[in-house]
């Protein structure tokens, strides 16, 4: 698709990126359907498998001069000292871990820096206004972070689009199908945030060179390696409030093993003992995940896959009213928004340890959410988040909660100035893509108005800071737990605090 130079507002920018995500989706669909369905698949599934353990072997390596090693690792083996290096990775991993994981290790890195060579020779990695390369290990793992929600729903897509009869080798699959995701993948998601930008912000405008679009505009929507925001997250409650946890034994796992069904086991137990008072067990959608992760342990296999026949797949499934292990549609927005962790193919139905663990933390976290209790406390684990990330800068804590009847969140001091945060953890999921952009765009709106009506508040009752600590000069802020659009500097997204707070 053409990029027009120059640059483009209001209408001109909606128009350009409503066209851009229908090219772009149709170019996805047509560049699938040309494949030969079980065996892509089946390549596709092994190069996730591959990436998955890419990425979470340094969490595994104990030593820190085998963990040097491998995340200082260059994949260029034509020069001498890389090929060494490279042989002593494969030794590493292959006495460390049973299973192929140094085998397959040794042809994701080839893979990689075939494929950063071709991105680097056509441009790629400029089209994608892109720092992150392929090179190395360690920057390999940031791309791949990047982009592992695309691998999810390529997984998902492959069985349901691809309809012909082209056959590539597995050493081939990422040069074949990251092109895929990177030039239309990520440009419909790239499409649909402008789209937000422009209906949020008055003024936004892009600029074109003709190979990269930029914005006069820039937005935060995910957090540390590229996770989604959330409420109150199992980290944050283990972290901030252990005196609230339930301890569980949990099952052990082999040390030459990257991946083990017991894994599962453990994360529905950690979030048992993390959230126990707000009875998480009794709520139906934990019953039934715990019923379904017992009926498909028998068929695991090598820890990490599980491949169940049709007939005994919807036998179990057939009682489950309240999670869905399996997505029918082929539509791109349904897919990428699902957690849905199973794909067909043929008559049989795959998945992995990796997507059944991601599943049942999303579908237990969203659970959560119904509960009132659970509500009204994840905003104090929230405000005493914020604290702890201000205190690390400076700001001092005058413990201030009620003035007067009158409520305060983070009343802080910082050079002799007030500095007042309200901490709000109002829900809003701009990460889900769809073409409904306008409603998440409406919404966003609606908060923002809502905080800056709260700030405004805040700036009527200053007074009563005042005379409490004595200190004149005062400022008032919203800290929002999900990040909003908006160029009013005294709303701070929380993925963006500790940056507001270097600068102060």
């Amino acid at each position: 698709m053409n990029i027009p130079k120059g640059k483009m507002t209001n209408m001109d920018i909606s128009r350009f990126f409503e066209k851009s995500i229908e090219y772009h989706l149709e170019v996805f669909k047509k560049e699938l359907s040309q494949y030969e369905p079980y065996q892509l698949y089946k390549n596709f599934n092994l190069l996730v498998r591959s990436i998955d353990e890419f990425i979470n072997i340094p969490m595994e390596l104990d030593d820190k001069l085998e963990l040097n090693t491998f995340l200082n690792l260059h994949f260029n083996i034509f020069n001498a000292n890389n090929k060494g290096n490279f042989i002593r990775t494969i030794s590493i991993l292959g006495n460390r871990f049973d299973g192929g994981v140094a085998e397959r290790f040794s042809k994701l890195a080839m893979m990689c820096y075939s494929l950063d060579s071709s991105y680097e020779s056509n441009g790629m990695f400029e089209k994608l206004g892109d720092s992150f390369r392929l090179y190395n290990t360690k920057n390999a793992i940031v791309f791949f972070q990047s982009r592992r929600a695309y691998y999810v729903v390529m997984l998902n897509l492959i069985p349901k689009l691809s309809k012909g009869e082209k056959v590539i080798k597995y050493l081939d699959t990422l040069n074949f199908l990251q092109p895929i995701i990177d030039s239309c993948l990520i440009n419909i998601t790239t499409a649909y945030y402008n789209l937000i930008l422009n209906h949020c912000i008055l003024d936004y405008e892009i600029y074109s060179n003709g190979v990269v679009v930029k914005g006069n505009f820039e937005y935060n929507y995910l957090e540390g390696f590229f996770s989604e925001p959330e409420r109150l997250s199992m980290l944050d409650q283990m972290e901030l409030r252990p005196e609230i946890i339930t301890p569980k034994k949990m099952i052990s796992k082999s040390d030459r093993k990257l991946f083990s069904f017991s894994e599962i086991a453990n994360t529905v137990a950690l979030f048992e003992c993390a959230f126990d008072r707000y009875e998480i067990q009794n709520v139906i959608e934990y019953k039934e995940l715990s019923f379904f992760l017992y009926k498909i342990s028998i068929y695991i296999q090598e820890d990490y896959t599980v491949i169940i026949e049709e007939d005994k797949f919807k036998s179990i499934v057939s009682g489950l009213k309240s999670i869905n292990m399996y997505i029918e549609s082929d539509d791109y927005f349904e897919n990428i928004n699902s957690a849905s962790p199973f794909q067909k193919i043929n008559d049989r139905y795959y998945t992995t340890i990796v997507l059944l663990i991601r599943f049942a933390y999303k579908t237990l976290s969203k659970a959560l959410l119904k509960n009132k209790t659970f509500q009204i406390h994840s905003g104090f684990v929230f405000e005493d988040k914020v604290l702890k990330i201000l205190e690390k800068y400076g700001f001092t804590s005058t413990g201030i909660t009620r003035i007067n009847h009158k409520e305060f969140d983070l009343v802080t001091i910082k050079e002799k100035k007030i500095f007042n945060f309200q901490c709000k953890n109002n829900f809003i999921d701009i990460s889900s893509i769809s073409y409904n952009h306008k409603k998440i765009s409406r919404f966003n709106q609606k908060l923002c108005s809502y905080y800056e009506k709260a700030l405004i508040k805040e700036k009527e009752r200053e007074n009563l800071i005042i005379m409490e600590t004595g200190i004149q000069d005062i400022e008032h802020f919203v800290v929002s737990r999900f990040p909003v659009i908006t160029k009013n500097s005294k709303i701070i997204n929380l993925v963006d605090l500790e940056l507001w707070c270097s600068n102060i």
